[in-house]
């Protein structure tokens, strides 16, 4: 069973291109059997390497030992079950020190953290399990090009079959766009997943046969966490049902991942990076009409995960909205989860986080005013950041701040005035932009928009007396 284990795991890892020889990977170890099992399958891919039993391999000689296949395990204590953290540490060190490969554990107090960021522990977990990952990740990157050493570096996880079928499940039961049937994926960036497709009780036979021990995670055995929930009561359930559960679940997610890469294929290079800021993307409405609803979809999800980084919690309600502004006026816009926003912005869709407008609010500049006595040799030529107005027109005192609602501007000498807003459409700027531009107000009357335009109102004409320098700065 070993054996046959074995050739199942790499000819998958083979079809995914996870792994080649001169690589470096480094792998999650909790104690648990699926990352045990990871580890020992990696350690005999080592040697397979390193027996010249890859024709990859065979034909360079500068790679020698423990160079064929790097192997850096991170193990993370979640101080959350005390001595049975410690217990699981000390497991894994040891397993590492036997079998020769460098370990580096992590602790951090996950409760503490997910109070903190408002997540829940198996949030806040996942997310710094990641966070180290990639730190190791880029260290043994940064010490392999100091030594010359070739191949890239890969973050091994332990996901199995079960947890492909489980994921399926869960996205479905949360609200997921079709694409959520494709679960887990074999390669996201640098992340490889070279169980995925092998299942639990295949993995334990695989152990048993390596006379390899192995850890029990408690707080597996407990259904307080929804993944738990569905591991623990449900999926038995279906296995009831139909023993092939499992199976037809993660046939589902196969034919999704040959699917959505289709669709990545009609997708590419769908939205683009905005000029204005790097926490911002935008797609060309006629882009995104041109496309099926399936790709429209698959194209939205993408853009948000390129301004939040993240899909999980973003639902075919949220996409749903955000394809709608098609059919929507220039300036509608939609709240997003992860503080996102995306705005009808002419003939594009622009999604951005909110902090880009809190940003914008929160940096006005100022303004200096000074006045002097009227005469015909005061320069009255036009200055983009420089103003003169009738000092006598003032009827209260000169304010900086941005646009509110209602606000309105004189446009010509019979008084005829304009609201800002429909100004800010006619001059194209957008919503979210609209609040970093500085407006001068005299009392609740817009004196100068900034940049823009002078009230003809407050304009120097020859009955002026005394002038008002208003002079702009950032």
């Amino acid at each position: 069973m070993s054996r046959i284990c074995f050739d199942k795991i790499k000819e998958f890892v083979d079809e995914y291109e996870m792994i080649s020889p001169g690589d470096a990977v480094v792998v999650g170890v909790s104690g648990g059997a699926d990352s045990v099992a990871l580890l020992r399958f990696l350690t005999e891919l080592r040697e397979y390497f390193a027996s010249g039993g890859d024709s990859l391999f065979s034909g360079d000689a500068s790679l020698s030992g423990k160079d064929v296949l790097g192997i850096s395990v991170v193990h993370i204590n979640h101080m959350i079950r005390g001595e049975e953290a410690d217990r699981d540490q000390s497991f894994v060190e040891n397993l590492c020190n036997k079998l020769g490969v460098k370990c580096v554990v992590y602790k951090n107090d996950i409760p503490a953290m997910a109070k903190e960021k408002h997540l829940t522990e198996e949030e806040a977990g996942r997310l710094y399990r990641y966070e180290c990952f990639e730190k190791q990740a880029a260290a043994l990157e940064e010490t392999r090009s100091g030594s010359g050493l070739p191949g890239r570096v890969h973050i091994a996880v332990a996901h199995n079959k079960d947890d492909l079928a489980e994921t399926v499940l869960y996205n479905m039961i949360r609200g997921s766009s079709l694409f959520g049937l494709s679960g887990i994926r074999p390669v996201r960036d640098r992340i490889i997943r070279p169980l995925l497709l092998t299942s639990r009780r295949d993995i334990e036979e695989y152990l048993k046969d390596l006379g390899q021990d192995y850890i029990t995670d408690s707080t597996n055995l407990v259904p307080d966490y929804t993944r738990n929930k569905i591991r623990l009561n449900i999926m038995p359930q279906l296995s009831e049902i139909n023993d092939s559960a499992v199976d037809h679940m993660v046939d589902i997610a196969i034919d999704s991942w040959k699917l959505r890469d289709d669709i990545n294929k009609e997708t590419k290079s769908g939205y683009n990076k905005s000029e204005k800021s790097e926490n911002e993307v935008r797609i060309e409405i006629n882009r995104l009409l041109d496309l099926s609803e399936l790709a429209r979809g698959e194209l939205v999800l993408s853009a948000m995960e390129a301004v939040c980084g993240r899909r999980k919690d973003i639902t075919r309600e949220h996409i749903f909205a955000v394809t709608g502004l098609t059919g929507l006026q220039s300036g509608k816009r939609v709240d997003l989860p992860y503080n996102m926003v995306a705005e009808r912005v002419y003939d594009e869709i622009a999604i951005y986080t909110a902090d880009e407008v809190a940003a914008a609010e929160g940096d006005l500049g100022f303004i200096e005013v000074s006045t002097f006595p009227y005469s015909d040799e005061v320069d009255l030529s036009k200055k983009e950041y420089t103003k003169l107005i009738d000092c006598d027109k003032i009827k209260t005192a000169l304010c900086l701040r941005t646009a509110q609602e209602g606000d309105f501007i004189v446009i010509n000498s019979q008084g005829g005035t304009k609201k800002l807003s429909r100004l800010f459409t006619d001059l194209k700027i957008e919503r979210k932009d609209r609040m970093s531009v500085p407006v001068v107000v005299d009392g609740d009357e817009v004196v100068w928009i900034v940049g823009y335009r002078l009230s003809e109102r407050y304009k120097v004409s020859h009955d002026t007396k005394t002038v008002a320098q208003i002079r702009y700065m950032k």
